[in-house]
């Protein structure tokens, strides 16, 4: 007890100091006349020690005796320097502070509650669009450089190639390596490993590019130079078409990043979305710099925390440091987006500077993405030439892939860090005894050897890298289908791919079983050669003996339904080809010998999905038939690249048409129809309010003198259970056919959280809400079918594909009568290269 007296005694007079001998100076700041001004900044010159005045215009600052500079400052006043000698005693000192004749015109500072930095976000708000406007267009030279550190646990998974390696340089230390000439095989392996571990553990690409850019959103990508460093599929921002970042406009559209458009700081509405506080001020040359801090008013996924710096008379941006926490981010738990502004020619505010940190964590591994883009070299007020933004947004000659170092070294910006530089040339090492035929030969063979994972699950594959050949057969678990039509069946699938420097390629696919409960075989195979990437041309052709849907987008039951398959022997050839940008041409001839499966025996198993569950009788029939069909998306967006065309998508709709024509007589066939069929099918957005997917379809027979159940328009009945794609009705109770005409339409929409982030239950479990709708009319049968859904989603990553289930009740019915309401469950996936949900 009395040690810890002495201890006490001990810190008391170590820390007396500090506060017997340090001043206070205390007082107020007001305004010319006499009112007291708030959160204006009082500091110590050419020193961090300051602090800011309270709502009444009160302050504190605590110093040791000495001579100083004391800077006050606040928007809408005038800069004032006192100098001031401070003794051994506390001072109280006040403050007046004159107004600025020009600051005074721009934001009037009350002495209120009300943070200024809502009024200066209010002109930044006002002055936005002059701001955006003041560039009709631009050239300037852009760098990117991504990357991606990948934690331990992940670097292990992705050495796997490597552990052959590891395990013989393990083997260094064995007593049974006496022979100088294996030890130094051993040593050499363990640094080989040691080599990979090192370059596994990084991805990388740089770019660089020539932007031109033209008023609103208009942007064309010229490509000079591309160098990839490991794999660039989970990089961010390789191109400044896909997510442009403009804090100017109310809504910023990310796809890839976000599930709903991010709210701007510099919103119309702001004030609704954020909360805005003042932090500091000062002066980058003749112009002062607001630090505003930025917080959401409520938590949700489409708003930002951070800060923005604001520049006073233009009201311009300076920087931007924002940041995002899980919310609504598809693929990561943490993003931050940092912008820097620089002036050119006196009022041109322009980015020179992006930086992305991404993070995420998938289970115990972590990966930390970041990006850097640089701008420079403008060119304003640039001239193109007519029509030279179209669609096209990107070129990437072939050049580009080509650089080499020196090129690199003069274009950089900055220079690589020591442990870029150290990685790269590890993997650039790697990669050049990669390209030898000897070790081309032996990753080969090490993928090539057979493995017990292969047999059973994964398949058994064969790999040529100097060809660029790939063979596979299927695995036990390919091998075997417990629940195929008539009972378990059994046999491989085959797969023979081959890919040719000029980015054409072919797949060869084929499969063969055998069905134990009625001894018959089947199999089929398909051919598919795409011999124009540049048009996105191909051909295919399939033939074979199987099981055949008669209508594919039945719901599950109806895939137990065997009322729902034939048996098929079919012949048929297909091409696609993309006339002109966004419009592509189907065509098609198939030749059918269509039968019956009711003389096969069938188990149990379906009759707890289907009751009754009886295959249809009919004699069997040949068929001819040839399909064309056109699809037409305005405005469809691409980059081009040495060999091929990459589609990006528009935020038109997509229209079809197309005819179906069953031929009589040729090869005996049975049939005499024609059948036409038009749809407009759309994704949309609506504001923060969520995503929208609608489809309208019209189609009618023009000829019917000769018609077979599989050539009549089916409307396949619900599901009890499972919620079938929203573009199908969901509580028909009956399957209905026609040989008229019908119409359809149907609608969802997910609300991405615009609903549920204002009910705190929901807001904390990331469950999101969507609604919507189904319509049927055919005319023939007077039926009129209706229903209509709202459910909950959870969305979820498994290993960085993320994922969603949902729940829905379903209601609705027809002219007939109403159907039960329903309970449904379903799972769907986000596809990463679509950047779009299944639905």
């Amino acid at each position: 007890m009395t040690l810890n007296i002495k201890y006490l005694k001990i810190i008391i007079l170590l820390l007396l100091p500090a506060s017997l001998w340090a001043q206070t100076i205390k007082g107020y700041v007001y305004s010319s006349d006499n009112t007291p001004v708030p959160y204006a900044h009082v500091y110590v010159k050419h020193t961090s020690i300051g602090t800011t005045t309270d709502e009444q215009g009160r302050y504190t600052l605590k110093l040791d005796e000495g001579d100083y500079e004391i800077v006050i400052s606040n928007l809408g006043y005038k800069t004032t320097t006192i100098p001031m000698v401070l003794y051994k005693k506390d001072q109280v000192k006040n403050f007046w502070l004159e107004p600025s004749s020009v600051e005074v015109q721009e934001i009037e500072v009350k002495a209120k509650r009300r943070d200024p930095a809502y009024d200066v976000i209010k002109k930044a708000i006002e002055a936005r669009k002059d701001n955006f406007r003041q560039v009709m267009s631009s050239k300037s030279n852009v760098y990117i450089k991504a990357k991606e550190i990948i934690s331990e646990r992940e670097k292990k998974k992705r050495e796997k190639e490597q552990q052959l390696e590891e395990n013989a340089a393990e083997q260094k230390d064995s007593p049974l390596l006496e022979n100088p000439e294996d030890q130094k095989k051993a040593e050499q392996q363990k640094k080989t490993a040691e080599q990979m571990k090192l370059a596994n553990s990084m991805n990388m690409v740089e770019i660089q590019m020539e932007r031109h850019y033209q008023y609103p959103d208009l942007v064309k990508e010229i490509r000079n130079a591309y160098e990839a460093h490991g794999s660039a599929y989970d990089l961010f921002f390789l191109n400044t078409t896909e997510n442009n970042f403009n804090f100017y406009s109310n809504l910023i559209s990310a796809d890839n990043l976000n599930e709903v458009p991010l709210i701007s700081p510099l919103n119309a509405t702001s004030i609704i979305s954020y909360k805005f506080r003042l932090d500091k001020t000062w002066f980058e040359g003749n112009s002062m710099i607001y630090h505003i801090i930025v917080e959401p008013r409520k938590q949700g996924n489409a708003t930002f925390t951070g800060s923005i710096d604001i520049v006073n008379g233009s009201f311009a941006i300076r920087r931007v440091d924002l940041s995002l926490h899980k919310g609504g981010l598809l693929f990561y738990d943490d993003f931050r987006i940092k912008q820097e502004y620089e002036l050119f020619n006196d009022t041109l505010w322009m980015v020179t500077r992006q930086e992305f940190d991404y993070f995420t964590k998938a289970g115990n591994r972590d990966f930390k993405g970041n990006t850097v883009v640089k701008f420079d070299n403008f060119e304003f007020n640039v001239s193109f030439p007519k029509r030279y933004f179209k669609n096209e947004i990107s070129v990437t000659t072939q050049e580009a892939y080509e650089r080499d170092s020196t090129y690199w070294d003069q274009i950089r910006p900055e220079p690589l860090t020591i442990e870029e530089q150290r990685i790269i040339f590890i993997q650039d090492s790697l990669e050049g005894a990669r390209n030898k035929k000897e070790y081309l030969d032996s990753i080969d063979r090490a993928y090539n050897k057979v493995t017990w994972g292969d047999f059973f699950l994964w398949g058994i594959g064969n790999f040529n890298r100097e060809k660029e050949q790939h063979i596979w057969v299927s695995g036990i678990t390919g091998f075997i289908n417990p629940i195929a039509m008539g009972g378990v069946r059994s046999g491989p699938d085959f797969l023979i791919f081959k890919r040719f420097k000029n980015k054409r390629y072919f797949t060869l696919y084929s499969g063969v079983n055998y069905g134990y409960r009625n001894k018959d075989v089947k199999g089929s195979a398909s051919f598919n050669y795409m011999y124009n990437p540049r048009k996105l041309s191909r051909i295919s052709f399939q033939a074979g003996q199987n099981f055949d849907v008669v209508q594919p987008n039945y719901s599950f039951a109806g895939m137990m339904d065997r009322t729902n398959w034939v048996l098929s022997r079919f012949a048929s050839v297909g091409h696609s080809h993309e006339v002109f940008n966004g419009f592509y041409l189907y065509l098609s001839a198939n030749v059918k010998r269509i039968m019956p499966i009711d003389d096969y025996t069938f188990g149990n198993f379906s009759e707890n999905f289907v009751k009754n569950n009886v295959p249809r009788s009919f004699s069997p029939y040949n068929l001819v038939s040839l399909k064309a069909e056109i699809r037409y998306t305005p405005f469809q967006k691409f980059m081009t690249e040495p060999y091929q065309k990459i589609v990006l998508g528009s935020k038109w709709p997509t229209f079809s048409l197309s005819i179906h024509k069953g031929i009589p007589d040729i090869f005996d066939s049975k049939v005499n129809f024609d059948y036409l069929e038009f749809s407009v099918y759309q994704d949309f957005k609506i504001s923060t309010i969520g995503t929208s997917t609608a489809k309208v379809g019209f189609g009618q027979f023009l000829n019917t003198k000769l018609m077979q159940y599989e050539n009549y328009k089916i409307f396949p009945r619900g599901d009890k259970w499972f919620f079938s794609t929203p573009m199908q009705n969901q509580l028909q109770d009956s399957t209905l056919i026609t040989d008229d005409k019908f119409f359809e339409a149907h609608y969802v929409h997910h609300f991405n959280g615009a609903i549920e982030n204002n009910i705190p239950f929901f807001k904390k479990l990331k469950i999101y809400t969507l609604a919507g709708g189904n319509y049927t009319y055919i005319p023939q049968h007077e039926y009129h079918y209706y229903d209509f859904y709202y459910g909950v989603e959870k969305s979820f990553r498994i290993q960085r594909q993320r994922y969603r289930i949902g729940i829905y009740f379903v209601y609705g019915g027809s002219n007939r009568q109403l159907s039960k309401p329903a309970i449904q469950f379903s799972i769907n996936h986000y596809g990463k290269n679509e950047k779009s949900w299944e639905y």
